[in-house]
């Protein structure tokens, strides 16, 4: 019963994303991808005050990759940066659900260019950031 909730929760999610598109005047664009299965995804970020104002994201991948976009779109969303960094790939599965082992690159790709972007616009002491092509 447990399997069959998850599966509903990534379906939902891949049928109907949150935050999906992108945000003008974006504080950090992050750009990344798996080349082995083709998933791509794109986030844009405005940041104030140490948080992550507004997020959206682009891409093409399967379901449960875009699903995962989304969730962590609403995990990060009003939080500090510092907040969003931390969060573990543990976390992310766990509010997924039940992800086989060879589609977890698929589940935390995301999450690991969010950080990338994330890591960069501090880097550069708060200014416009753009990183491309973060391969995972």
């Amino acid at each position: 019963m447990k399997k069959e909730i998850y599966t509903e929760i990534i379906l939902d999610l891949y049928r109907n994303p949150v935050n999906r598109g992108k945000l003008e005047g974006a504080d950090v664009e992050a750009q990344g991808g798996n080349p082995t299965c083709g998933d791509n995804v794109y986030f844009t970020m405005k940041i104030g005050e140490g948080k992550i104002q507004d997020i959206k994201f682009l891409g093409s991948g399967c379901a449960i990759s875009t699903a995962a976009e989304s969730l962590l779109t609403e995990m990060v969303k009003g939080k500090s940066i510092k907040h969003a960094k931390k969060i573990s790939g543990e976390q992310l599965l766990g509010e997924l659900g039940g992800i086989i082992q060879t589609r977890m690159k698929c589940a935390l790709l995301g999450l690991n260019v969010l950080k990338k972007g994330l890591e960069a616009y501090e880097k550069s002491g708060g200014k416009k950031t753009i990183v491309k092509g973060i391969i995972i």
